[in-house]
């Protein structure tokens, strides 16, 4: 899929980045454009690797701009490439970056995990990454990945 002018162009994603530069919601103080929901289920999260409240705030800019976004897949690199190419800019604009990694059925491989830190860090030399992994049974045999990022433009 890749961008486009138009919405009716197939695999496009216009209306997803027009979205997420228009509408926002407020939590804790900060603007954040997606679904705020998604920042309250990793407070409320449970699992291996734990992120709270701090870490989320930690993340989130009153100068820049905010935004949670997610992908789900088979597996977690493919989860972590859908959201990512949801952003709604390049990776080397991000300054901070938040990673929910959540199973269903299956647990993660560190190997998996490591990899896309890595490829990440290779990306945006700078970038600040927190992550978490915790377990979500809606899931099934699935994979999600929740994106919490900072943007500076």
């Amino acid at each position: 899929m890749g961008y486009c002018w138009s919405e009716s162009s197939p695999g496009c994603k216009i209306k997803i980045h027009i979205d997420m530069i228009t509408q926002y919601e407020t939590w804790n103080g900060y603007a954040v454009h997606g679904d705020v929901k998604e920042l309250d289920a990793i407070v409320e999260s449970t699992g291996f690797i734990e992120l709270d409240k701090e870490d989320v705030v930690s993340i989130l800019s009153a100068d820049g701009e905010n935004c949670v976004i997610s992908g789900t897949g088979n597996e977690m690199d493919e989860a972590f490439n859908n959201a990512i190419d949801s952003l709604p800019s390049s990776i080397d604009k991000v300054n901070n970056l938040l990673i929910d990694f959540r199973y269903g059925g299956r647990s993660p491989k560190m190997a998996e995990l490591s990899k896309i830190s890595s490829s990440l860090s290779e990306a945006s030399p700078t970038i600040e990454i927190r992550w978490g992994i915790s377990n979500d049974e809606s899931l099934g045999d699935t994979c999600k990945v929740v994106l919490v990022a900072s943007i500076n433009h």
